[in-house]
């Protein structure tokens, strides 16, 4: 059966492998403002946040997407397969605090909804849509979240699912998470799965360039070498988008590699088939390496995609 045309219609996609982690407690937000490159006091808007948690040195722990429901509930959407290791990393300094973590997965369901009429589709059952990109709307405690014009996540309570598929699935096409995946790869927003765990700085996933890293937000785990990295200009390496033909779609962390000299040249980030049955993938590399650069086991070159936003120089950077 073919592929559905994506660019006529409105799309449902059940996000099971997305995840909420709820960091709960009067003090979530100071917590939380301690350990990860975004500004969590911006979310005393109605605003989600891109953001990590690094190590020492500066390496990605943990991505995710921020929005503050209440005042001591702050909530991170992050990859289900993460869950167990963001409870970890994050649980060993939260003991200091008087906040908590708690799994969301019994108490939210997500979902992807896309197309060009996602939008009017929402607002049937949200009665009302977020006045600004990666705003935010709740009802009856579920939250819609704007990504794009037509692009939306929806954080569904557990008590009201039954009621949004009712009301979704009528006006809409189910299609995979796959689907998202491949908007999010569009989008040029990367995440850290187990098999990346440590390996990205955030500028190697150009968290700087979709507001994901706040440079005078003060001190968080990790922070002086991101902020060396950023002041000094010394990135070379940068997240970029591909696509090539083949078969099997790379798992993160598949290494890439120079096509005449075979040496190493950067990481494969996240990849999905798209609906010219290529692969396409966000690959995070050395900036001299885009035009040789190759999946190790491909016979097939890379082909450099478009990003919504430039990829600066190092002069740029630093201005």
């Amino acid at each position: 059966m073919p592929n559905p045309d994506l660019s006529t219609m409105t799309y449902l996609a059940t996000l099971t492998n997305k995840q909420l982690l709820l960091v709960k407690g009067p003090d979530a937000g100071k917590f939380l403002q301690g350990q990860v490159t975004c500004d969590v006091k911006e979310l005393n808007e109605p605003v989600t946040r891109l953001g990590a948690q690094c190590n020492p040195k500066g390496r990605i722990l943990l991505s995710f997407r921020a929005l503050q429901m209440n005042n001591e509930t702050i909530a991170l959407r992050l990859p289900a397969s993460m869950m167990e290791s963001a409870q970890k990393t994050l649980g060993k300094y939260i003991v200091f605090s008087k906040a908590k973590l708690q799994d969301g997965g019994n108490d939210f369901a997500l979902f992807g909804l896309f197309g060009d009429s996602a939008a009017a589709v929402a607002s049937t059952f949200f009665q009302q849509l977020p006045t600004t990109y990666e705003g935010w709307i709740e009802k009856d405690g579920s939250y819609l979240i704007q990504l794009a014009a037509n692009r939306f996540e929806c954080w569904v309570a557990t008590a009201t699912v039954d009621s949004f598929i009712d009301v979704i699935e009528k006006q809409t096409q189910k299609v995979s998470a796959d689907e998202w995946q491949l908007l999010d790869i569009a989008a040029g927003i990367g995440e850290v799965y187990p098999e990346s765990y440590e390996l990205f700085t955030p500028q190697e996933l150009n968290y700087q360039l979709v507001n994901g890293i706040n440079f005078r937000k003060g001190c968080y785990t990790g922070q002086e070498i991101v902020a060396r990295l950023h002041y000094r200009g010394k990135l070379k390496r940068h997240m970029y988008r591909f696509e090539y033909k083949n078969d099997q779609t790379p798992p993160p962390g598949t290494t890439i590699i120079n096509s005449l000299s075979g040496q190493n040249a950067g990481t494969v980030v996240m990849a999905a088939l798209n609906q010219q049955g290529k692969i396409e993938l966000l690959a995070s590399l050395l900036d001299e390496q885009i035009d040789q650069a190759k999946v190790e086991s491909a016979t097939e070159k890379l082909s450099q995609l478009s990003l919504p936003y430039a990829i600066p120089t190092a002069e740029e950077a630093t201005q």
